[in-house]
């Protein structure tokens, strides 16, 4: 993995903090400097990536007004799951990416990750979890193996990791091969139309699809079979797990209630896949206002999502960050 200190010197670090403060934007790096009043929080946060990263997966929802610091935490949330070797992708709801489009919100995820100091890392991730299996291959078989036969192995090892996820997308692994096979034949064509079509581009030529023995393309029904495959590619790597954050969540509420209702289920479908053991070595953030979470057009309604994120009043007054949400109050003029 590239060293953070070589990519981002102290110097240039600082002057980019600064810089950021100044525009009133969340630095890049650096953000353990300057994080004041956090302690509990990211000793919270730390204590579920360490779950993630033993096979666990677990949620945590950021929730404040406009100015209270959802951003800043969603990006030390994530700094500090790069630490700890993760990868990580900070997505925002929108019209393009909205939640009840599965597909677009898995696009924009992987698009985002980052991965030891790379951005737009998904395909440099597949190609470590490859790498991998071929050095285990070679490994085993010795190193004389003959190369149609290291690919034959690799193949099928690759067919067995992604086993449980055929059985819901069988085009998966067909693709995944497909990947592969172009890779070594220097197909490099057919070899980006299969990382667009694990990428969910919705625009991919018939010829890929051809040559792995495939139809159709990634749909909101079926990207649930590559939100598990992820973490496979990403934990094969070398990572500890995904930590992906969801920032804009009240964006939500501007939708028609038919898409509004089908964006919060989609939500409370991955929640349940993570708490049931379906989302391995995930850590999803999500992050919204207070109306998003009580308000008519938000969560509440939604009885299923609003009883497994829902705040827990204290009697203190104070938050616990123990809870599903951790609650962010603007700075004072204390």
């Amino acid at each position: 993995m590239p060293d953070p200190e070589t990519q981002h010197p102290p110097d240039i670090e600082s002057i980019g903090i600064i810089n950021a403060l100044r525009r009133g934007t969340v630095p890049a790096q650096g953000l353990g400097r300057f994080a004041v009043g956090l302690e509990v929080e990211e000793q919270v946060i730390a204590g579920q990536l360490d779950l993630v990263s033993r096979g666990g997966a677990d949620i945590k929802f950021f929730r404040g007004d406009y100015g209270s610091g959802k951003t800043f935490l969603i990006a030390r949330a994530l700094e500090i799951a790069r630490s700890k070797g993760f990868v990580t992708a900070h997505v925002s709801i929108s019209p393009v990416s909205p939640l009840h489009r599965l597909r677009a919100l898995y696009s924009q995820i992987v698009s985002n990750l980052h991965a030891g100091g790379e951005q737009n890392a998904f395909r440099s991730v597949i190609d470590a979890w490859l790498y991998a299996i071929e050095q285990r291959v070679s490994s085993r078989e010795g190193p004389e193996i003959a190369p149609d036969r290291l690919e034959e192995l690799t193949i099928r090892e690759v067919e067995n990791a992604l086993a449980g996820i055929s059985l819901l997308n069988a085009p998966v692994a067909a693709v995944v091969r497909t990947y592969y096979g172009a890779n070594n034949a220097a197909d490099f064509r057919t070899a980006q139309a299969a990382i667009g079509w694990l990428s969910g581009d919705p625009n991919i030529g018939r010829d890929m699809k051809q040559k792995a023995g495939i139809k159709g393309d990634i749909g909101d029904s079926s990207v649930f079979a590559l939100l598990q495959a992820l973490p496979v590619f990403v934990t094969g790597a070398g990572y500890q797990g995904c930590a992906v954050a969801i920032d804009e969540l009240e964006i939500t509420q501007t939708f028609p209630r038919n898409l509004r209702e089908r964006g919060f289920q989609n939500l409370v479908r991955i929640i349940d896949a993570i708490d049931g053991g379906l989302l391995t070595h995930w850590y999803l953030i999500g992050a919204g206002t207070p109306m998003l979470y009580d308000g008519p057009r938000g969560m509440r309604p939604i009885t299923p999502l609003y009883d497994r994120i829902g705040q827990i009043p204290q009697e203190s007054g104070y938050s616990y960050p123990r809870q599903p949400q951790i609650l962010l109050h603007p700075f004072d003029a204390r």
